[in-house]
């Protein structure tokens, strides 16, 4: 008898703790979810914020390339210019690539957690969120291709620019301005694709945040 008593005063004493330490459970496992859906919004702006310096970066400095050849009698003060806004674009641009993959991590973990919290579901609901999973995981595949395609061109600006550069560095006056002019144009031609194509990126990320985020999109 004092063996029953004592075993129903320990779980008596348990059951508050049992208790909390479910009411305490249940609603993280949800809020971790829903935190990791905040935290892939939130990388989607800060990728979003990126890509404009980046492109604002690349149009200074090629800018500061076509001043060389417009004030080809005295270029140096361009020449200087170009050289710290290629140095800025290149650094902006390695930041950009390490937060996009920074992003494939949290989007990857995002869209695996979904796929595990549709088994709780079942009929209509479930239906809908498997629609709205699929559309959006398609999305985000579907960027992600073009974001690796856009290395190569990246890469491509990047070297032509920073070729330039290192041409001027050696001869910098108004022959070599000249003779330089066709590879000049070029660097320019790459450097406007790869403007073009973050323009498009930034679209689709746009998009893929307003179809995964919470809230209503305000773009």
């Amino acid at each position: 008898m004092k063996i029953q008593h004592t075993i129903g005063r320990l779980i008596g004493s348990s059951l508050p703790l049992l208790a909390c330490l479910l009411a305490f459970n249940l609603p993280l496992r949800a809020e971790d979810t829903a935190e990791k859906g905040r935290e892939m919004v939130s990388n989607l702006e800060k990728i979003d914020e990126m890509i404009d310096k980046t492109v604002k970066r690349l149009k200074e400095a090629v800018d500061n390339l076509t001043r060389i050849s417009t004030e080809s009698d005295k270029p140096r003060d361009a020449f200087e210019d170009f050289g710290d806004s290629l140095k800025d674009y290149k650094s902006t641009q390695a930041d950009l690539s390490d937060r996009i993959d920074h992003f494939r991590g949290i989007a990857d973990s995002r869209f695996a957690d979904w796929e595990k919290d549709l088994s709780k579901l079942e009929g209509d609901l479930k239906n809908i969120s498997q629609t709205r999973m699929n559309k959006g995981k398609k999305e985000y595949e579907e960027i992600d291709k073009k974001v690796r395609t856009i290395g190569a061109k990246l890469t491509k600006a990047v070297d032509k620019l920073q070729e330039v550069n290192q041409y001027f560095t050696t001869e910098l006056n108004s022959a070599s301005i000249q003779a330089a002019a066709k590879v000049t144009d070029a660097a320019k031609k790459s450097a406007d694709e790869v403007l073009k194509t973050l323009e498009g990126i930034k679209t689709d990320y746009r998009q893929l945040k307003a179809d995964t985020s919470e809230n209503k999109s305000k773009d």
